[in-house]
């Protein structure tokens, strides 16, 4: 966000800033122009920073909900037997946010910290501890409550409690803010404004410090809990019975923003970590929304709570993902920065690990064209720069980029592009398999199966410039085999599953298009109805498919592959039902396939691998406050 922008948010001085901006040679010049085409310049980056209190308070809508119990035997049969009761208390709720705060208030935001009678400020450079304030700031009562309620106590927390103490507080901050503006914001922005408009530096700069309240809140947690009477064996052959027990409740985490406008508190903006149920970032949202426990004994209602706490800090991990995925789809929470060097392989941006960038994140290219910011190309960061404020500017590095589609020039505007690094595949692939029974030709395996599964970028999970480009793929796959015919024609397909694990590494060639080389491991189960022996065959192959393939990126949020492998059985077993086994081989074969992978903003399952923002550049600002 540009300086200006925070003027134009501040009614006091509409007025005044608007008829100058109007009237820049940026917008009034012809396209043909160059300085009207862009949109950036060396003010943009070091304005990006918001001052933001994060309320330590999880709102909750109940400490105490009821999941639908359903037992299934061995036989498969399920049937609901009650409901049991789990606890989420306040206490626990408070710690769960805390450990995920970093996701939603990394180091791009200088922050604020009221407790009692002290407050502190942090900013990128300076930590200004135990202020005095005018009055004690009481803790937000505890209180389950609706969410319009918890809205409403909130915003009057806020105004009764924090607005009157927040210009005191931030006023400590501002020189330190001030000089981690860079000298070019601070000479054209502060000094030349403050000539246009009449006004003293001073008043400029502190319509500059806005801040936000961010606060946060948990519906009744919708869940269901299963329990399944399973079959195991020891290594010594003895077959005995246990009991897996599984809970899925989705976290679906609100998040309210409050701006002050320098005297009060107003609700700007709510951002929800909801999706529908049937919708694939449902799909994802349940996937991080479990945990599972397996026991020698039939399970009571006092064995779920320990499930329940293990899946609610999985789904609330999950679900911070998604509310900062989503926070940074609106404009004033996106960093931008000028373009400085425009070569396509090793595009150099003035952000990095100070903004919470990380390996793989993409960024759109914007330019003023007839007066109309637009998107003119994308790129992704595949070397996030050193940008620390902490640290003398000559030391900083800036973030490499390689375009991907469109174009880019210098002084360009690059925005980040909201994006978890994780994506829902939608496919069919055929893999030209053949079985073999008794070393003889069935006529049977060549198997369609239509796929739906996940994939990550570990570099951006991971936050590992060795892993760039490098994906975790895993998915599940449903089709049916080829008949067997001749002398095995008595055996007709019913089905057949997949379950395959692969990585994959992308290399991105021009205009969107990229190369893909990697492998998947997977197990494959077919069922035959043998017509004559009145049973049923199945047979399980375990198999490993190095592929490669072409794609395109029509968006950073959508992809399309075409690939084609080789796939290679590495073991067959086959067994009738009623029992008896049967020497039986998956011979290997071409696998082709084509997918389309569409960006989800959860997780899902990959949410236990995204690492924590990066803490480089608090520890560092911790360092040199402490030599002071």
């Amino acid at each position: 966000m540009r300086p200006s922008d925070h003027l134009f948010s501040l009614p006091m001085v509409l007025g005044l800033i608007l008829p100058l901006f109007l009237s820049t040679p940026a917008t009034a010049q012809s396209t043909s122009s160059r300085p009207a085409l862009v949109t950036a310049d060396d003010t943009v980056a070091a304005s990006e920073r918001q001052a933001v209190l994060a309320l330590s308070r999880l709102g909750l809508e109940t400490q105490r909900m009821q999941f639908p119990v359903t037992f299934c035997n061995l036989k498969g049969l399920c049937l609901p037997v009650g409901s049991w009761t789990v606890n989420l208390s306040q206490a626990d709720a408070d710690r769960v946010l805390a450990s995920n705060m970093s996701f939603l208030v990394p180091s791009r935001y200088d922050q604020m910290i009221f407790e009692g009678d002290t407050a502190s400020f942090i900013t990128a450079t300076r930590t200004f501890n135990k202020l005095p304030l005018n009055e004690r700031i009481p803790a937000l009562p505890e209180s389950s409550d609706s969410y319009r309620e918890f809205d409403r106590r909130l915003l009057n927390h806020l105004n009764t409690h924090i607005a009157p103490q927040m210009q005191q507080v931030m006023g400590v901050a501002a020189e330190a803010r001030y000089q981690e503006m860079n000298a070019q914001e601070r000479g054209t922005f502060l000094r030349e404004q403050a000539r246009a408009t009449g006004m003293p530096a001073e008043v400029l700069e502190a319509l500059v410090s806005s801040g936000y309240a961010f606060g946060f809140y948990l519906p009744r947690l919708q869940g269901s809990i299963t329990i399944r009477q399973v079959e195991r064996t020891t290594f010594g052959g003895v077959k005995y019975i246990a009991y897996e027990t599984s809970i899925n409740a989705p976290a679906r985490t609100r998040m309210l923003i409050y701006r002050f406008d320098g005297q009060t508190f107003r609700k700007a903006l709510e951002v929800d970590a909801q999706a529908s149920v049937f919708s694939l970032d449902g799909i994802a949202q349940r996937a991080s929304a479990g945990a599972s426990v397996e026991t020698l004994f039939l399970p009571g209602n006092s064995d779920a709570q320990q499930i329940f706490d293990d899946a609610f800090k999985s789904s609330f991990k999950d679900s911070t993902l998604a509310l900062s995925a989503r926070l940074r789809e609106h404009r004033m929470f996106a960093v931008s920065t000028p373009v400085l060097s425009a070569r396509p392989a090793a595009i150099q941006l003035a952000i990095g690990n100070q903004e919470d960038i990380r390996v793989d994140h993409p960024v759109t290219f914007r330019r003023v064209i007839n007066n109309r910011e637009r998107e003119i190309g994308w790129g992704q960061v595949y070397q996030p720069g050193n940008t620390c404020l902490a640290q003398p500017a000559e030391q900083r590095t800036p973030s490499y980029a390689r375009l991907v589609n469109g174009r880019v020039d210098e002084a360009d505007l690059a925005v980040e592009h909201p994006w978890t690094g994780v994506f829902a595949t939608l496919g069919i692939s055929n893999h030209a398999t053949a079985l073999d029974i008794n070393e003889q030709f069935t006529g049977a395996g060549d198997t369609t199966f239509f796929d739906l599964g996940f994939s990550g970028n570990l570099g951006y999970l991971r936050n590992n410039p060795s892993l760039s480009g490098l994906w975790l793929n895993f998915g599940l796959g449903l089709g049916a085999s080829d008949d067997g015919s001749d002398v095995f024609s008595h055996l007709e397909s019913s089905g057949a599953i997949r379950f395959n694990l692969g990585l994959e590494k992308q290399t991105h060639l021009s205009s969107g298009l990229y190369a893909s080389l990697g492998a998947d491991l997977g197990v494959e189960a077919y069922q035959y109805d043998d017509v004559l022996a009145f049973d049923e065959l199945q047979v399980v192959t375990w198999g490993i498919t190095p592929k490669a393939g072409l794609g395109y990126y029509f968006s950073p949020n959508t992809r399309i592959l075409a690939s084609a492998g080789y796939h290679y059985p590495l073991s067959t077993r086959a067994e009738y039902k009623a029992g008896g086994r049967v020497d039986a081989d998956m011979q290997p074969g071409l696998t082709l396939g084509i997918s389309l992978a569409i960006h989800l903003d959860f997780a899902g399952p990959y949410a236990g691998l995204m690492t924590r923002p990066s803490d480089q550049c608090n520890q560092l600002r911790d360092r040199n406050n402490r030599s002071f």
